[in-house]
């Protein structure tokens, strides 16, 4: 998952880039300017679940204004280098979601912004049961009647973003900005149409109705629903495994 950062201090960064990459975030480094120049790229689809983490410098309390004048629905979060009341009350008035006293550990942020993130979309408590399916925002693989059911990195990204947004529908454009929106090699995006059949087929290998729970709606993406809701919208042809091969093998996907 991306995180843009903001750390001036070379040293402290360089500690930050450890501790993120030890718990596979992918930090993108954000400097004054981009408070200035680059909050645009915020309101993109797919990019509103990607946490801001800004440690304290005289100009952090700005940066927060900016962020959320601009319409910026981030996950923000301060990261200082030791107690001090005033100034986190100063920054939670000012927009910021956390106000974290460091040193800070990677998986300690994962579950804070999973907080943050899992209640922006309305999920109150830390997984959604759709059906047989339970799905966690912890990072976990969700259950098939109470069965874990392996995905790797990828279709967990792609599997997540479908849970968050349950049980409304998402759009295979928020999708793929979610997952590849950073990436240096960006394939076509039918690629999600194969991570969702392949995540489909896991489902219904386990459900004990065969159920394929993900529904792709005409026109519009995905949701995750149990089979009673499946004819309440119009739902689009499944592409099977055999059709997604040849996207596969063009796509370079594991």
């Amino acid at each position: 998952m991306h995180i843009y950062l903001y750390e001036p201090r070379s040293n402290a960064f360089s500690g930050l880039l450890s501790e993120l990459d030890a718990a596979q975030w992918q930090p993108v480094a954000v400097s004054d300017d981009f408070f200035e120049r680059e909050l645009d790229l915020l309101s993109s689809d797919g990019y509103a679940d990607r946490p801001v983490l800004l440690s304290e410098q005289p100009r952090t309390l700005e940066h927060i204004f900016r962020l959320r004048k601009s319409g910026c629905r981030n996950p923000i979060l301060v990261l200082r280098d030791q107690r001090d009341p005033e100034a986190a009350m100063e920054a939670l008035d000012a927009g910021a979601d956390d106000d974290i006293v460091g040193p800070l550990t990677g998986p300690e942020l994962r579950s804070r912004v999973n907080a943050i993130t899992r209640r922006f979309h309305g999920h109150a408590a830390g997984s959604v049961r759709i059906g047989d399916v339970t799905a966690y925002f912890d990072g976990r693989d969700p259950d098939v009647a109470g069965t874990p059911m392996r995905l790797s990195q990828r279709e967990l990204a792609i599997f997540q973003q479908i849970a968050l947004a349950a049980p409304r529908v998402v759009s295979k454009s928020v999708i793929y900005d979610a997952v590849y929106g950073m990436a240096e090699d960006q394939p076509f995006d039918k690629v999600i149409d194969v991570y969702i059949c392949r995540i489909r087929k896991k489902i219904e290998e386990m459900s004990p109705s065969g159920d394929p729970h993900i529904r792709t709606i005409r026109g519009r993406g995905y949701k995750l629903a149990p089979g009673a809701e499946a004819g309440r919208e119009a739902e689009a042809p499944r592409l099977s495994l055999a059709s997604a091969s040849h996207v596969v093998q063009k796509a370079q996907v594991g």
